[in-house]
C-alpha cells in the first residue's frame, strides 16, 4: 500500500507538471504573463518614488509597502481604471510564476536546491494573486486593506502560536529570507539575472541599461530582505515587536546613520527595479 500510495503521489506530480508545461506555452498565457511585468513594474515604480519623494521632503512621500502603493494609484485621477488594469496584470504574473515554479522553467532541477529555487517563484506567484485581491478591494470598496506587513505579522504570530517549533521554523524562514537577500545581490552584481534573458534580442546601449538597472535593483532589494530577515529572525527570539514588512526595512533605513542617503540610493535601486521589469516584459523567456 505503501508503494501504491508513492506511485500514485509521483504520478498526480508528473501530470501536474505536464499540464503546468503546456499552459505555459500558450500564446495568448505566454501575451497574459508579459502582461504581469507591467504591473510589477508600476508598482516598484510607485513605492521607489513614494521613498524618493519622502528624502526629498514632499509632502506627497511616503513609506509604503505594496498595499500602500496601491492605496496611493487609487488616490489619482483614473485610478481606479489603473488599478483594473494592475489587477488583470497581477493575476498573470501571479499565476505565471506558479506554473514558473511546476513547470521548472528556470531549469532548476529536481534536487533539494532546484525545489527550493522552484518555491520561490511559486511563492511570489501568490504574494501577487494577493496583491490582485487587495487591488480588487480597493476598487470595489473604495477602501483600503490591511497592508502586506499585516499579513506578514499574521503569519508570525501564527507560528509563535506554535510551541517551540513555530519560533524555530520563523528563525530558519528568516534566515532563508537573509539567504535570498545574498544571493539577489550576487545576481544583480554579476549579472546572472540575465541568463533568463533572450539576450540575442538586446543590442548596444540597451544591454549597458539594463546591466546598470540590475545592479542598482537587485542589491536595493538585497538590502530589503536581508532587513526583513532580520526582522523574521529577531521575532522568533524575542517575539514580535511592530512591522516586519518592506515599509519597515525601508524605515529602518532611513533611521540608521546616513540614513536619508541610504533610504535615496535604495528608492532609486527599487525604481530601477520598476524599469528593469519593462524589459523583463518584452525580453524576458517565458518558457
Amino acid at each position: 500500500m505503501h508503494d501504491q500510495t508513492k506511485q500514485a503521489i509521483s504520478e498526480t506530480v508528473e501530470k501536474t507538471v505536464e499540464v503546468a508545461e503546456q499552459a505555459v506555452k500558450l500564446p495568448v498565457f505566454k501575451k497574459f504573463a508579459r502582461l504581469g511585468f507591467y504591473a510589477k513594474s508600476l508598482l516598484f515604480i510607485i513605492i521607489g518614488t513614494l521613498a524618493v519623494l519622502v528624502v526629498t521632503g514632499s509632502d506627497e512621500g511616503k513609506i509604503s509597502d505594496a498595499v500602500g502603493a496601491l492605496a496611493t494609484i487609487a488616490q489619482r485621477p483614473s485610478g481606479k481604471i489603473l488599478l483594473i488594469i494592475f489587477v488583470i496584470g497581477a493575476i498573470g504574473h501571479g499565476v505565471w510564476n506558479i506554473l514558473r515554479g511546476v513547470a521548472d522553467v528556470d531549469d532548476a532541477g529536481k534536487n533539494w536546491q532546484g525545489i527550493i529555487r522552484r518555491v520561490i517563484p511559486a511563492g511570489i506567484g501568490v504574494f501577487y494573486l494577493g496583491l490582485a485581491w487587495a487591488a480588487w478591494d480597493i476598487v470595489v470598496s473604495a477602501g483600503v486593506p490591511e497592508g502586506s506587513s499585516k499579513a506578514e505579522e499574521m503569519f508570525i504570530a501564527f507560528l509563535l502560536a506554535i510551541p517551540f517549533f513555530g519560533a524555530v521554523l520563523l528563525f530558519l524562514i528568516g534566515l532563508g529570507v537573509i539567504g535570498a537577500g545574498v544571493h539577489e545581490c550576487y545576481s544583480g552584481l554579476s549579472g546572472k539575472y540575465q541568463e533568463s534573458y533572450r539576450l540575442w534580442e538586446i543590442s548596444g546601449p540597451h544591454m549597458t541599461f539594463i546591466t546598470v538597472l540590475g545592479i542598482l535593483s537587485f542589491t536595493a532589494r538585497a538590502l530589503l530582505l536581508v532587513i526583513m530577515g532580520y526582522f523574521f529572525s529577531s521575532a522568533a527570539i524575542y517575539g514580535l515587536d511592530g512591522s516586519v514588512g518592506m515599509d519597515a526595512a525601508l524605515l529602518a533605513l532611513i533611521q540608521s546613520y546616513f540614513g536619508r542617503l541610504i533610504l535615496l540610493i535604495t528608492a532609486i535601486g527599487l525604481v530601477a527595479h520598476g524599469i528593469l521589469a519593462l524589459y523583463e516584459a518584452k525580453h524576458r523567456r517565458i518558457c
